[in-house]
């Protein structure tokens, strides 16, 4: 490099070049941690804020409105029938199909020549009644577990952790199929987070072990047996069986419309008989028949569909053959009216919400 080149370099200062190496030898003497910070990170700003809760605001305010207007149009068409074999659905109240009818279409859909899908799981979403006896107050989830009498073999079991109060127990619930199975060293473990969350799917304890769970409440958080769950018992063995092969359901809400909430299951595969899938389902409306809060008003189950991804159609199912019979349902004749208009309008908004 020539003279008259090397002076048109920057000139550093000494110090500068502290920043330009890592050398050990520079921070010789250095013992404090360069402290690292990030503008703006870890902190909301009351803006942000802001705009959350206003984005939160607008999708409430438009479920709801979508909700109401799709209402006040099905009232319209309640009870106008198409007297034609060719018509505009949107025209006339909605059908609702058995569930061997739906399954039926789903099929033509899913033949090798179109989707080649008749393996993939059929799908049921469940639209439930949050409505208690006060108008101003509505259930905040529906959670519950349910064992089929077709099991769902294609799907993984769930693996289960069982803290049990003696070894006779715990070699009972490997029998089961729990993948550990102790006492206090198994609870210690979990306590000190030596079980990683990814090794397990389910805790189940036996009774004498529920006054001493709530030290695993910051660990296990919604995985915490409790009674209310239905995972701690004095049969070890039952608990492991039940949540291994069954399925625990939950209900997701929908912003600004308290009313209702969705329960999304799977009632076995396209291509099963229908007699096995008519089966599942009404074990599932069991299942929440058995769940339904004290303070529900009227019947729980207000709509389902059904439906196979990806073909893109949603088939409502007619819940006759599924709901309880005359005389034990708790609803009065006037109810089961108010119910069957709200049958009809559930399945025709569940199907605005998905277009």
């Amino acid at each position: 490099m020539s003279l008259h080149a090397a002076c048109r370099l920057p000139f550093l200062h000494p110090t500068a070049y502290r920043s330009l190496t890592t050398s050990s030898r520079c921070l010789k003497g250095n013992t404090r941690k360069p402290r690292l910070t990030a503008s703006g990170m870890g902190v909301i700003s009351e803006k942000s804020k802001e705009k959350r809760d206003s984005a939160r605001q607008l999708l409430a305010t438009t479920n709801r409105t979508k909700w109401e207007d799709t209402n006040r149009k099905l009232a319209a068409l309640t009870g106008k029938l198409p007297t034609t074999n060719v018509y505009l659905s949107a025209n006339f109240e909605q059908r609702r199909f058995l569930l061997a009818e739906a399954a039926e279409c789903l099929r033509e859909a899913a033949q090798p020549e179109m989707f080649d899908c008749l393996q993939n799981p059929l799908r049921a979403k469940f639209t439930l009644n949050m409505r208690t006896k006060k108008k101003t107050k509505f259930l905040q989830k529906f959670e519950g577990h349910v064992v089929l009498p077709n099991s769902l073999d294609f799907l993984p079991k769930s693996r289960v952790i069982a803290l049990c109060n003696d070894a006779e127990d715990a070699a009972l619930a490997v029998e089961a199929g729990a993948v550990h199975a102790g006492g206090t060293e198994l609870f210690t473990r979990l306590e000190n987070g030596s079980l990683h969350w990814e090794e397990y799917d389910t805790v189940v304890a036996h009774t004498d072990w529920e006054p001493t769970l709530k030290k695993l409440r910051h660990v296990l958080k919604d995985r915490l047996p409790t009674m209310r769950n239905g995972r701690i018992g004095s049969d070890v063995f039952t608990l492991v069986t039940t949540h291994s092969v069954g399925i625990s359901v939950e209900s997701t809400a929908l912003e600004g419309v308290p009313e209702i909430a969705f329960l999304d299951v799977i009632i076995g595969q396209l291509a099963w008989d229908v007699t096995r899938l008519e089966t599942n389902m009404q074990a599932y409306f069991d299942t929440i028949q058995s769940n339904k809060s004290s303070r529900v008003s009227g019947n729980a189950v207000l709509s389902v569909e059904l439906y196979c991804p990806p073909t893109g159609e949603r088939f409502p199912i007619d819940l006759t053959p599924y709901l309880p019979v005359s005389g034990s349902a708790e609803i009065s004749t006037a109810d089961d009216e108010n119910l069957e208009e709200e049958l009809t309008q559930n399945d025709e908004f569940n199907q605005a919400l998905t277009a």
